[in-house]
C-alpha cells in the first residue's frame, strides 16, 4: 500500500526504523500542522503517514501532547539559531543588537510557520515537563531583557522606565506583529501582500525609535 509521499509500507518501515522513527513522526507532526493547523495532529495520523503500524510511534510519544511537545521543543532550537544569527551579524550598540534580535524572531516565525503556530499552541503542549523547551524561551527573554538594560546603562533608553515592562513590551509586539502575519491579518492594516517582511520590521523599528525618543536629550 502506497503512502501519501509514494512509498510503500514496507519502504516506510525499512526508511524509519533504526533510531528514525521519531524525528520522523516530528517530520510528520509539521507537516500536518503545516495543511490543518496544529489541531489537526495527531499521533495516529503521523504513524499513517510513515505507513508505521499505529503502536508503534507511542513508544516514543505515548500521548499527542508529548508529541506536540516535541515539535515545540524543535521550534524552540529552530529560534535561538535565528537570535544567534542575528546577533552575530550585529556590531552595533545595544539597540541595534535588541533590533536584530527582534527581526531574528520575525525571520523565524517567516521561515518556519508551522512551528510558529505549535509553540502558540500552550494549551496543547506539556511545559513542566520539557527543561530543554523552558530553557529555550527563558534565554530569549534573558537577551531582550539584558539588551534592554545595557541599552539604558547606555543612555539609549531612558533608565526612568521597568527593563521588564519593556521586555514584555518588545516580545509582544514582534509576538503580535508575527501571529497577525501568519493568521493574515496584516492585509486590513494596509498591508500589501509580499511587503508583510518588510512591514513587520518597519513596525518593530518604529517601536524601538519610539523607546529611545523617550530618552532624556542629555542621555541621548
Amino acid at each position: 500500500m502506497a503512502t501519501p509521499h509514494g512509498l510503500s509500507a514496507v519502504a516506510a518501515r525499512t526508511r524509519y526504523h533504526h533510531g528514525n522513527l521519531r524525528q520522523a513522526l516530528v517530520d510528520a507532526a509539521l507537516e500536518l500542522a503545516r495543511e490543518h493547523g496544529p489541531e489537526g495532529v495527531s499521533v495516529r495520523e503521523a504513524a499513517r503517514r510513515l505507513g508505521v503500524s499505529p503502536a508503534a510511534p507511542f513508544r516514543h510519544f505515548p500521548t499527542r501532547r508529548a508529541l506536540m511537545t516535541a515539535v515545540a521543543e524543535q521550534a524552540s532550537e529552530k529560534l535561538m539559531i535565528e537570535v544567534r544569527k542575528a546577533l552575530s551579524r550585529e556590531r552595533g550598540d545595544a539597540l541595534a543588537r535588541l533590533r536584530s534580535v527582534g527581526r531574528g524572531y520575525l525571520h523565524w516565525a517567516q521561515r518556519h510557520e508551522a512551528h510558529f503556530r505549535i509553540a502558540s499552541a500552550r494549551h496543547q503542549l506539556d511545559m513542566d515537563e520539557s527543561p530543554g523547551l523552558q530553557r529555550g524561551l527563558q534565554s530569549v527573554r534573558e537577551i531582550t531583557l539584558q539588551l534592554i538594560t545595557l541599552a539604558q546603562q547606555q543612555g539609549l533608553i531612558s533608565d526612568g522606565r521597568d527593563p521588564v515592562g519593556l521586555a514584555l513590551l518588545a516580545r509582544a509586539a514582534a509576538y503580535g506583529l508575527a501571529r497577525m502575519q501568519v493568521d493574515g491579518h496584516l492585509a486590513q492594516w494596509g498591508v500589501l501582500p509580499g511587503s508583510e517582511a518588510q512591514a513587520m520590521e518597519a513596525t518593530l523599528d518604529l517601536l524601538l525609535d519610539l523607546m529611545h525618543a523617550g530618552a532624556p536629550a542629555r542621555q541621548r
